[in-house]
């Protein structure tokens, strides 16, 4: 137990520092592909801009017992026509989608800020016992287009899953 503990840490340290795409750093630690979950997406028009606000559960084994749970807002406008239509298809998690139809070095994560707390609702999402919860927050970019704004949600539970 031990062990598996320290491994745990270990990952959110990873995670922590992690620059490129979570996705696909957990696929190559589990050697499967990661699943994913709509909760929930809609479109909302603001006044400068219509986003797309995407809620998912990214899972290997089942949705009940999540890796991360993410919530992004993204900017429409910024979006090409092939990763609106991926977007809209909700089959792919978003580092898996924008990977697939841009170049994996023009894909940057930047601004990223790192918060612990405490938050029952976010481990009910989970479905974790710990209530202290990872969020990691970042705005993604393809190229020069500032694609949205993504927070992922993980706790050393949630990563023991991996």
């Amino acid at each position: 137990m031990k062990h598996l503990l320290h491994n745990t840490l270990n990952l959110i340290d990873k995670l922590i520092e992690l620059n490129s795409s979570t996705t696909i750093f957990l696929e190559s630690l589990r050697g499967e592909q990661l699943k994913v979950m709509v909760e929930s997406q809609t479109e909302k028009d603001m006044s400068t801009r219509c986003t797309i606000i995407r809620v998912v559960k990214l899972f290997f084994d089942s949705s009940e017992v999540p890796v991360l749970y993410c919530k992004s807002t993204l900017n429409k406008d910024k979006l090409t026509r092939e990763e609106y239509q991926l977007l809209m298809a909700e089959e792919l998690s978003i580092g898996i989608l924008f990977h697939q139809v841009n170049n994996g070095n023009s894909i940057q994560k930047k601004n990223i800020s790192i918060n612990k707390e405490v938050n029952p609702v976010l481990a009910m999402s989970l479905n974790v016992k710990s209530s202290v919860i990872f969020k990691k927050d970042y705005e993604y970019w393809v190229g020069d287009r500032e694609v949205g704004h993504i927070c992922e949600f993980f706790n050393d539970e949630s990563l023991a899953r991996v």
